[in-house]
């Protein structure tokens, strides 16, 4: 079976569509999201229904947690600015699923164990950057395949015990790429496959305008940062 891999789609709908688009042509029969659906871009309630249509699994990430509880003093200005807005435009019906999800997710496909986390095994906040990272991940949460997200960094790391990665994110890059990140994972062969797509970026700059969002949101976006 082919499972998509995704992180971090931060209420970019744009992006998320075109990498929908892209694991449905490969054939993927599951989606797996390691956390933040929302929050930076302008789309988060047509970025829920996109999960809720497609039927993705997701965890919590920290800007799902900070909406829900409000507590927003962990967030730099711009981010701040953009959940206190996704919080006032979010319908009911979404902040109801985005309240259903879990912290983690453990699940066996094709007699492959997964585990998703948003952060690290350790803390669902930690972050995780490809030279942080050790079997031991591995070996603490009894995975074969160990999904995380957070940094929005794309990275794999293969040990005898299995797969750690960073499927990246589609919403807003972090490597100096603006592409979309995912990835797509086979349980039959165990490889795993890191892929990027383009997208309207200008399309979502121009809504976050619209939306009276920070500008240097936007910027990040053209950048990868």
């Amino acid at each position: 079976m082919l499972i998509g891999l995704i992180s971090d789609v931060h209420s970019n709908a744009v992006a998320l569509e075109n990498v929908l688009s892209i694991l449905d042509e490969m054939g993927v029969e599951k989606i797996l999201h390691a956390g933040d659906i929302i929050g930076y871009n302008p789309y988060p309630n047509e970025t829920v229904e996109l999960f809720k249509k497609n039927k993705i699994i997701s965890i919590l990430g920290n800007h799902e947690r900070a909406l829900i509880s409000g507590d927003i003093s962990d967030f730099n200005p711009y981010a701040a600015a953009a959940l206190l807005w996704t919080r006032r435009v979010m319908s009911p019906e979404n902040l109801s699923y985005i309240k259903s999800l879990k912290s983690r997710e453990h699940m066996i496909i094709d007699k492959t164990r997964i585990v998703v986390i948003h952060g690290s095994p350790r803390d669902v906040d930690e972050y995780v950057f490809p030279v942080n990272v050790s079997a031991h991940f591995l070996a603490a949460t009894k995975a074969d395949v160990l999904v995380l997200g957070h940094t929005h960094v794309q990275f794999k790391k293969e040990y005898s015990l299995g797969t750690v990665l960073n499927p990246g994110s589609v919403g807003q890059p972090r490597d100096e790429n603006p592409e979309a990140a995912f990835a797509v994972y086979d349980t039959a062969t165990g490889e795993t496959q890191l892929k990027r797509t383009g997208y309207n970026i200008e399309k979502v700059i121009e809504d976050m305008h619209s939306a009276h969002l920070p500008d240097k949101l936007g910027l990040r976006l053209r950048l990868g940062l």
